[in-house]
């Protein structure tokens, strides 16, 4: 074997050494990870909802830092709202004929104007856990996505939830140490999209 060659697989050999040891855990750390879906949500509506709806997601919320439990007694943080921003819209606009951001209830009520029908508030509650002593990444992730609809009265027309779950070991997390949050994310967006298309109460 060539000296370039030996260089090359004691670089590789290397990086496969930190990348282990970047896992261990390090008592008291809340590690950053994100909860963006592992891939785009694969759920498809046959007859859209043909009504505008403007969704509301604070500078607040967008901001919001969660802490929820890793492996070894150590932690993770993330921005649900943030991360899953781009995803609900997407969950949105597969169902509903038009689809608005806005940062507070009082902006998405008053694009009643422009045709807006429905606001709808998303709330994101996350719980994650691992089996792992000696690593931090989570093995097991849930997202549970809440969605409350009000018409530009500010009365509730639906409520409409889904919950999704993610896990991942060790041999899947070693190069994505987000896996578990992103697998549970895809899944809630997907059952959210579903649980919205098939709502009554939002196609009145």
């Amino acid at each position: 074997m060539s000296r370039f060659a030996v260089s090359i697989a004691v670089r590789r050999a290397a990086v496969a050494a930190f990348s282990v040891a970047a896992l261990v855990v390090v008592s008291g750390c809340a590690h950053p990870i994100s909860i963006t879906p592992d891939a785009p949500p694969a759920a498809k509506v046959a007859t859209k909802i043909d009504k505008s709806v403007a969704y509301v997601i604070s500078p607040a919320d967008m901001a919001l830092e969660v802490t929820t439990p890793g492996g070894g007694g150590d932690k993770v943080k993330y921005l649900p709202y943030r991360d899953l921003d781009a995803s609900l819209y997407a969950s949105f606009s597969e169902v509903f004929k038009d689809v608005t951001k806005a940062a507070s209830v009082e902006e998405a009520k008053a694009l009643s104007a422009k045709g807006v029908k429905l606001v709808i508030v998303p709330t994101i509650v996350t719980t994650s856990s691992s089996d792992s002593a000696f690593t931090w990444p989570p093995t097991q992730f849930s997202v549970t996505l809440t969605c409350t609809a009000v018409n530009p009265q500010g009365q509730q027309v639906a409520q409409v939830s889904a919950m999704g779950n993610g896990a991942a070991t060790f041999s899947e997390f070693k190069s994505d140490f987000s896996l578990a949050a992103r697998r549970a994310s895809r899944a809630a967006v997907e059952g959210l999209t579903k649980a919205l298309a098939d709502n009554e109460a939002l196609r009145r």
